[in-house]
């Protein structure tokens, strides 16, 4: 049965401590990176140097990094290239990265659900989809509101997956406007 929370149900301080990779600073990458920011949660941004989405995200105050790097060292590893790139960008430069604790998060369920990526059975996997494009995910979230999200739990291995993702959906401005699981 559907269910859908709210900024209630969710706790942020399951996000204290924790280091979030945002993979890819494009639509989402820019609006869930900044929105995670200004929340409290420590953000590192992951593009290719040289790129306009690398200057955006030094132009917004973030330092990027290679893929690599960022999941080396974050704790949760929000994969947001497009959807035809994500398995071959997870295969090099993330999956090495993957030990045990860590947690893998998307924000469209397809190379999950084609298994395109196969995560180790130690991480914590879910999804946390802002039903809306990037900028009205930022735009909406600055004016004090929030874009409905779909929230779901494909592995949990800490047995707190879906506290966590509720306290993402919360950090990207999710919870304002609900979160459907």
């Amino acid at each position: 049965m559907a269910k859908m929370y709210y900024d209630k149900d969710a706790d942020l301080s399951v996000l204290k401590g924790v280091k979030v990779a945002i993979i890819g600073y494009g639509s989402q990458g820019h609006a869930q990176a900044q929105n995670l920011r200004e929340s409290g949660v420590d953000v590192i941004v992951a593009e290719l140097e040289g790129t306009a989405n690398y200057q955006l995200a030094e132009k917004h105050g973030f330092k990027p990094v290679s893929a690599s790097n960022a999941s080396k060292d974050a704790d949760v590893i929000q994969i947001l290239a497009q959807d035809n790139l994500q398995a071959k960008l997870y295969k090099n430069e993330i999956e090495t990265n993957m030990k045990e604790g860590k947690t893998l998060v998307f924000s469209h369920g397809f190379n999950i659900h084609f298994n395109q990526i196969l995560p180790p059975a130690d991480a914590d996997v879910f999804m946390v989809a802002p039903k809306g494009p990037g900028h009205l995910v930022r735009r909406v979230f600055a004016e004090g509101k929030g874009v409905p999200c779909l929230k779901a739990v494909y592995q949990d291995a800490s047995g707190h997956a879906d506290d966590l993702a509720l306290a993402y959906a919360w950090g990207v401005g999710g919870t304002r406007a609900g979160v459907l699981t």
